[in-house]
């Protein structure tokens, strides 16, 4: 791949820039590699990034681009970069429009009428619509981070496409811009309409596809998803000449679209699922026709095959599903099916559910195994959720063979679908290739993902095979191969599927492209241009096979490799825990995909002995602005861990680099804070007078915690200090199961006074007999810094502690999570059996769960849990618990929904970090703390409450300390 930009793309680029470009203009290396991929199997290196702020920047971009000398240039819009087809890859040019072009523009609730810019991710437009009672209706499983231009360049559609249609349906103006700068705005317009309100370009298409109009549309196959890219038979319809039909579904080939004006529709009500399992997942398929023609109509059906759901099971997101499946017999599980209702009440949906539960019970299906009616938002919201993130979970099978689109998105007449699927399996098992299955049975649109390994020899083959027998099989069964995704690199296939008509789709690429230079080898090719080719297309496996094999083995790098691009970590949404970084900087260099492609590159040319030492640096900038919060960890479906790459990679880069000097202060605070809290005093004083504060602000740290040791209890009747010489006193405890040993962290034992009081009173008073262990250094903050050596010196020696201590049966606990979740993650990965260090509400919750004689707090509070990114993205479980734990007392605690606090343990001290850490506070936890009486929100982790002190100056608590506000007066001992 070309580390630089040829002479002509430079060119290009300074006269771009001298015209006022006032956007970003990107041809680092690292930056055009994260644009060299999206979610598709295929890797294009671009010469350059567009980031354009406005229309001016695009029409600047488009009027070069018609200069003859410029004709050579190629480019291609992006967006939310989630194409599995390689749709936004090109070696050219890439005008990213997601970056700046983001604004919801104006909304008419009367006309229900919504202009926006193509940047608009999706869920950002309903969240906004949401309070006016209106969505954007055509739905996809990436809507939290695909954008409005990525739907209407792919006609986008998916779950509820029966009912509610294509993006195409709801699209009413698109403002495009055409190579030479010309901005068309194109709406339909009846063919009766006076010359002045007819698009010239329109007109002149229409009188060259009228002649052709009958023979259209009896080659068109007629499906529930209509053929895009380009949609001839819709062109015009029921006397209306409709531009619109044409550009969506264009994949970018056609000009650059900048804004929409799209129609919305009110949301329905009251909504409902019936949930119906299967025994055999092509009877689930045979059953969707009966289901789809039961009266009622359902909105939609859903299917998910077995293999989905047992990832699921390992999922985050079976926290908040697995409740709705309690009761199912997973052994003779093979599908589920997911029936949607809607009504404007609830009578009418209770009806609704009633009445279909009736007509499938009178027509029995052999495969049916159970079916389950599901009422209320809340759980619709949790099942499609698991749906949503199916895509994302066949990604995480383990092994090297891991499902891979490329034959993702066929589409057939419904009723062909189950004869369909059974031939589509049969050509996989005929290869030896293991699947997974989802999709929209409705619409006759099953998401099949054949499990390979394209860096084998023996598996890149094929991709040709499989692709040219469903291609077939597809023609057999009245279908398409691209009946959601779009074609993109697929698009070798169009002239053999328009076949005679295919002239005329070129036609329209002449009309708009006459020199091939938007998104080229797409949907059609014009001149002597060709389309791209599924097996000549650069793969990432092609990067992929050059990596030494050891990096794929088990280690700190392994699952940054296997990232596909699927973007969950783009998610627009402040209050989602991951990517905090991208979340601030918008730029996709600070996202977990990002960073695994540089990663990626940096592995690769290391194992050729080639790192390039501004690349190594480019890597280093993207990982140094990692808050280490572990949320890609948890909540990436791959499980691509950042973190502990950005930590190996730490290690190995100051090998040969000195370390800033704020790093080791922040290294080694662990290890010495338990003799400066010897001195709080001295120390506070040197740590917070206006001249050390100085001296550190010039070392490069700001805003450093005072220590809280003098304000401990002196009277330790609530509990025994463990030293290393007393461990044996363990051994007299009668009741192990009435007993705890609280494992202590920097921040519990020293910097948080008022967490450890109320820890140990509370516990007391349950008559729960307290042992502190001795306070060592866990290796968090050395670990988090990529000091490995010193990681692994003090891991073992706490870990050897732990070990001591678990031998006498007493349950270990821990208060800060993401240094006791270090424990059994970090430590194992090291080659440490460390012993089960619970989370305080762990095992607080296990302990109570058969106390009768707990008080009740009779008053009604409502409270609110914040909890630490870390915790509740990798303890998926841990939110339910302290809820769990509040309820035995008559109390009620909600999961506030929240991003991350900014702080990250070292991360909001950094000098240089300041500025960002202070954005990501203001767009999630800043905003909440404005909207609620800071009485009422809890936050489990130490840093969160300290950077709501530090730039709201609010005290929050952790839940502990609000159980013993609020239960001492009753438990009195």
């Amino acid at each position: 791949m070309s580390i630089h930009p040829t002479p002509s793309t430079e060119q290009f680029l300074e006269v771009l820039s001298a015209k006022n470009f006032s956007g970003e203009i990107e041809v680092s290396y690292a930056q055009r590699l994260i644009a060299a991929t999206d979610n598709s199997i295929y890797q294009l290196m671009p010469e350059a990034i567009l980031f354009p702020k406005d229309n001016h920047d695009v029409e600047k971009v488009m009027v070069l681009l018609g200069e003859e000398r410029f004709r050579h240039i190629t480019l291609s819009t992006r967006g939310g970069g989630t194409g599995t087809n390689g749709q936004s890859l090109n070696q050219g040019i890439i005008l990213d429009l997601s970056r700046h072009m983001n604004k919801i523009l104006n909304f008419d609730p009367d006309k229900r009428v919504v202009t926006v810019q193509t940047g608009v991710v999706k869920d950002q437009l309903n969240a906004y619509l949401r309070p006016y009672g209106f969505f954007f209706a055509p739905e996809l499983s990436t809507s939290n981070r695909a954008t409005i231009g990525g739907m209407i360049n792919t006609d986008a559609s998916g779950q509820g496409s029966c009912e509610y249609g294509k993006t195409s349906q709801h699209v009413l103006e698109i403002l495009a811009y055409r190579i030479g700068g010309e901005a068309l705005v194109s709406r339909p317009f009846s063919q009766n309409q006076k010359d002045e309100q007819r698009l010239p370009i329109a007109e002149s298409l229409y009188q060259a596809l009228l002649p052709h109009k009958e023979k259209i549309h009896a080659h068109f196959p007629q499906l529930n998803r209509f053929i895009t890219g380009y949609d001839l038979d819709h062109f015009t319809q029921d006397e209306m000449i409709n531009l619109n039909h044409l550009l969506c579904g264009s994949e970018g080939t056609l000009g650059v679209f900048t804004e929409a004006k799209l129609n919305v529709l009110p949301i329905p009500k009251e909504t409902a699922l019936v949930l119906i399992t299967y025994n055999d997942f092509i009877g689930a398929l045979e059953d969707a026709p009966l289901l789809m023609g039961a009266t009622p109509k359902p909105t939609s059906v859903e299917v998910i095959d077995n293999i989905v759901m047992e990832i699921a099971k390992n999922d985050f997101i079976w926290a908040t599903t697995e409740e709705y499946f309690s009761g199912i017999d997973y052994e003779a599980l093979k599908a589920i099916q997911l029936v949607e209702f809607n009504a404007d009440d609830l009578p009418t949906l209770q009806e609704k559910v009633t009445d279909f539960t009736h007509y499938i019970e009178t027509h029995p299906h052999k495969s049916r195994l159970s079916i389950r009616p599901l009422l209320g938002k809340k759980a619709v919201l949790d099942i499609y959720g698991l749906r949503k993130r199916a895509v994302g979970l066949l990604g995480a099978v383990q092994g090297n063979r891991r499902p891979i689109p490329f034959v993702e998105d066929t589409a057939v007449p419904p009723e062909n679908l189950a004869p369909f699927i059974a031939e589509f399996r049969a050509i996989l098992d005929q290869a030896a290739v293991k699947y997974g299955m989802f999709g929209h049975a409705d619409a006759g649109v099953i998401h099949v993902r054949p499990a390979l390994d394209l860096k084998l020899e023996e598996d890149r083959p094929l991709i040709r095979q499989i692709s040219d027998k469903v291609y077939q099989l597809c023609q057999k069964y009245g279908g398409a191969l691209w009946g959601e995704h779009g074609k993109g690199v697929r698009s070798e296939y169009a002239q053999d599927f328009f076949g005679e008509l295919y002239p005329l789709v070129q036609s329209v690429k002449r009309t708009f492209d006459p020199y091939n230079q938007l998104n080229p080898g797409k949907i059609a090719a014009v001149a002597d241009h060709a389309l791209l080719k599924i097996d000549e297309v650069p793969l990432r496996a092609d990067f992929n096979r050059q990596i030494n094999s050891h990096y794929w083995a088990e280690n700190a790098y392994a699952t940054t490799l296997y990232c596909n691009g699927n973007g969950a970590c783009f998610n627009y949404d402040l209050n989602a825990a991951m990517c905090p970084s991208y979340k601030a900087t918008r730029e996709r260099i600070h996202s977990p995909k990002g960073r695994a492609e540089l990663i990626k590159e940096w592995l690769r040319q290391k194992s050729h002995n080639i790192v390039q030492p501004q690349f190594e640096q480019e890597l280093y900038d993207s990982l140094s602005l990692c808050l280490s919060c572990k949320s890609c960890a948890g909540e990436c479906p791959i499980k691509v861990n950042i973190p502990a790459a950005k930590s190996q990679f730490l290690n190995e880069y100051y090998q040969k680099r000195k370390r800033p000097l704020y790093e080791k202060i922040l290294i080694n605070a662990e290890k010495m804070v338990e003799q400066s809290a010897k001195v709080a005093g001295i120390t506070n004083w040197i740590t917070q007078n206006s001249l050390t504060k100085q001296l550190f602000s010039q070392i490069g740290l700001v805003d450093l915690p005072q220590l809280e040791r003098a304000q401990y209890h002196a009277d330790q009747h609530y509990y025994q200090q463990l030293t290393l010489d007393n461990l044996s006193c363990l051994e007299s405890v009668k009741s192990p199961e009435n007993a705890v040993i609280l494992v202590p962290d920097s921040f519990f034992m020293f910097y948080d006074a008022t967490t450890f009081n109320a820890t140990v009173e509370l516990l007391h008073q349950l008559g729960v007999i307290i042992f502190i262990a001795p306070y060592q250094s866990s290796g968090k903050v050395a670990h988090v810094y990529g000091a490995l050596t010193q990681f692994k010196k003090e891991a073992e020696a706490q870990n050897e502690l732990l070990t001591k201590l678990a031998a006498y049966g007493i349950p270990l606990v821990g208060i800060e999570p993401p240094i006791t979740l270090t424990y059994r993650e970090e430590y194992p990965a090291i080659g440490l059996a460390s012993p089960n260090v619970a989370l305080i509400q762990e095992w607080l919750a296990t302990y109570l769960a058969n106390r009768q004689d707990l008080p009740q707090i009779e008053e009604k509070i409502d409270l609110k849990l914040m909890s630490h990114c870390t915790e509740k993205t990798n303890a998926t479980h841990a939110p339910k618990a302290w809820q769990e734990i509040f309820a035995r007392f008559g109390l009620h605690l909600s999961e506030e929904k929240s991003g991350c606090c900014g702080m990250s343990g070292g991360f909001g001290h950094i000098k240089k970090n300041r500025d960002l850490s202070e954005k990501i506070y203001s767009q999630s936890w800043g905003e909440i703390i404005k909207e609620n009486a800071p009485e009422t929100l809890l936050a489990t982790g130490s840093s969160c409450r300290s950077q709501v002190k530090r730039f709201d100056n609010v005290e929050i608590v952790h839940p502990i300390v609000k159980l013993n506000q609020l239960l001492s007066p009753l438990l009195q001992r």
